[in-house]
Parts: structure tokens; C-alpha cells; sequence
């Protein structure tokens, strides 16, 4: 073998060991083993934040706190907030009596599509 084929091999059981020490910390801290994959958007407009929560809402038929729903959305759909931004977000519609309201602190709720102004 020449210094090359070396170094090749060496960086290979490099990468090797990286990935297997990052899939055991994702199993420690109970992660997805693998990252969410995200199709491009050609043409198409992202799906803001609260869109993706009033989904997560709509789903769940029930309120759900920030914490639940921050979890949720970076699991499902690989888009990762701060919990402070979604719960911003989701009172400003809340207090306009769009598509949430509030149950309690930082839990919100999907408004039925028949009861929204």
C-alpha cells in the first residue's frame, strides 16, 4: 500500500467511528437515529411555523404545551425552533382569534375550520 491508500483507509475508519459515536448519542438522548429528510421546494412556499403547529394540532385533537409541539415539529418535519419564537407566534394568533386559542400557559389548541371568523 501506498501513503495515499493509507490515508484513505485511516480517513474511512475515521468517519466510521464518528458516525457510530453519533448514533449512540442519539440513542442515549432518545434522537432519531437519522436525520429528518427534507424534499426540495422547488416553486413552493415553505409551511411557516404556525402551520406546521395548527397540522400538529389539528392531529392531535387536543391542546398541546410549546415544549410538546417544538419536539414534535423538529422530529416530524426537521424544522427546529426555539420554544419562546413558537409561543410568540402562536398567541399573537391566539389573541387575534385566529386558528388557535390559549388553554393555559404556553398550551394552545386548534380553533374547529367551522367556529374560525
Amino acid at each position: 500500500m501506498d501513503r495515499e491508500e493509507i490515508e484513505e483507509v485511516v480517513k474511512r475508519v475515521l468517519e466510521l467511528s464518528l458516525e457510530l459515536q453519533l448514533k449512540a448519542i442519539r440513542q442515549i438522548t432518545g434522537r432519531p437515529l437519522e436525520e429528518p429528510t427534507q424534499s426540495p421546494r422547488r416553486g413552493r412556499r415553505r409551511q411557516s411555523l404556525v402551520d406546521l403547529s395548527l397540522i400538529l394540532l389539528t392531529e392531535a385533537g387536543r391542546p398541546l404545551h410549546v415544549n410538546e409541539m417544538v419536539d414534535q415539529l423538529a422530529r416530524r418535519f426537521g424544522r427546529v425552533t426555539d420554544r419562546d419564537t413558537l409561543s410568540s407566534a402562536l398567541a399573537k394568533k391566539a389573541r387575534a382569534g385566529q386558528l388557535v386559542r390559549q388553554t393555559g400557559k404556553a398550551t394552545f389548541e386548534a380553533i374547529p375550520p367551522e367556529a374560525r371568523p
